[in-house]
């Protein structure tokens, strides 16, 4: 720390130059100023806030405060539009610092949701973090400690000295950073989101996004990991002659990602479900088999290869709810188990021989007729196709069974995945698909 404050302090003395977002719209003097256990914060409800809207809190810089914070990002002309509160609070120690190491900002944080719950009834499952700087610093060792309690993180020019901290769960992310930031420079940004990427086993290629618009910085590139583990995705946003300030320019792009999430996951998806979920009654497990290659609904099959769902049960082997297995498994409705060897797959689960190719997911048909027409192969490229999938869900799975990508389903042909070699699962809505790179 004592390496720290004089860069950051010395740092404030350009910022007055620099300006930032500034200007125009609402003044911290339009928020409400409040006491949180004795500490300051100055909250923005628009007018006409419903019950269990989402909390957005945004912390300042080092020897900064919520009057320089607000006149640079502007947050309210967000929550104006989308219906959420906001919540510039101050820093606690010396300098406005945040306690980045310890727990007691995270803890105080914790105290402002649950203020933020008794006076204007937010939704507790979407909290979302920001702040710059120091405050991304902050945002960042929040993960580590109240996870359970903010949906999804966005640090701005906020590498953490002090090194990458352990997350308690795989976490959304969004990290604008400018290229010219001389306090904290962006050469660190790359290995330190690395740290992030590796935590939650995100594919290492991103999606690059070039000249990705942004209303102070030309030549913009968003780059979005994902998705990683639970479905969360990590986005960077790289900001050309960008110092080191914050903007009214990044929020909306930060409120865009944010906004998708809450502590359970992804608004309107879910994960796929474990070996850990409740078995399958006895009347599911009654329904017809029959031994072939494929399997439709309710349906079974023995193969040599893999089999596919969320219930699995080997013998002469090892287990594993998403890893490989070998020996003799049973592999019960369509989860995400990959299992090689010898597998019953019942009630709309796949088997696949050793002998088989992609022609024998195109024969089982599905539930849904307009499923039919799907396919999935691999281009000449080496990349993941899927053709006439159009408002379906398209999810990819490793052989270890993570889920590396989700996305929607388009009218023609699309590229779903890029990455290592290796036998990869595709479910697309209601069909799986096996494929390889």
């Amino acid at each position: 720390m004592k390496y720290l404050l004089p860069v950051l302090i010395a740092a404030t003395f350009s910022f007055a130059q620099w300006g930032g977002g500034g200007g125009g719209g609402k003044s911290l003097n339009d928020y409400q100023k409040k006491s949180v256990s004795g500490r300051e914060i100055h909250v923005y409800a628009p007018s006409g806030l419903k019950e269990n809207s989402p909390l957005l809190i945004s912390c300042h810089g080092m020897d900064q405060d919520p009057n320089y914070q607000q006149s640079n990002t502007h947050w309210e002309a967000v929550a104006d539009t989308a219906g959420f509160v906001v919540v510039y609070p101050r820093g606690g120690s010396g300098y406005n610092t945040w306690d980045v190491q310890g727990d007691k900002d995270t803890k105080w944080m914790v105290e402002i949701i649950d203020q933020m719950y008794t006076d204007y009834k937010i939704d507790k499952k979407r909290v979302y973090l920001s702040g710059f700087s120091m405050g991304g610093m902050f945002t960042y060792g929040a993960m580590s400690k109240i996870a359970d309690k903010i949906a999804a993180f966005a640090p701005t020019s906020g590498t953490n000295v002090f090194g990458a901290s352990k997350a308690q769960r795989p976490v959304p992310i969004i990290h604008p950073h400018g290229t010219n930031d001389d306090v904290l420079p962006y050469n660190n940004v790359e290995g330190f989101i690395k740290n992030y990427r590796d935590q939650f086993h995100c594919p290492s290629e991103a999606e690059v996004q070039n000249n990705y618009p942004n209303a102070e910085n030309n030549g913009a590139t968003m780059y979005t990991w994902g998705p990683c583990d639970k479905g969360v995705y990590i986005k960077h946003l790289k900001l050309p002659g960008r110092g080191h300030s914050p903007s009214k320019a990044d929020v909306s792009d930060i409120w865009n990602f944010v906004k998708e999430w809450t502590v359970d996951g992804k608004i309107g998806e879910t994960t796929p479900e474990s070996s850990s979920a409740a078995p399958a009654s006895s009347a599911e497990v009654a329904k017809s088999s029959s031994s072939g290659t494929g399997v439709g609904p309710g349906q079974s099959s023995s193969s040599r290869g893999f089999g596919f769902g969320h219930r699995s049960s080997s013998s002469g082997g090892t287990q594993s709810p998403w890893g490989p297995a070998t020996g003799s498994s049973s592999s019960v409705f369509g989860g995400a188990d990959v299992v090689a060897g010898s597998s019953s797959s019942i009630g709309g689960g796949l088997g696949v021989g050793s002998s088989s190719s992609m022609n024998a997911f195109a024969n089982a048909l599905p539930e849904d007729p307009s499923l039919r027409l799907v396919s999935v192969y691999k281009s000449s490229d080496n990349c993941i196709m899927v053709s006439n999938a159009q408002g379906k869900t398209i999810t990819v799975f490793n052989s270890l069974g993570h889920v590396v990508r989700t996305t929607r389903g388009t009218s023609g042909v699309q590229k779903v995945y890029t990455g290592a070699k290796g036998v990869y699962i595709v479910k697309v809505g209601t069909r799986t698909f096996k494929t390889s790179l």
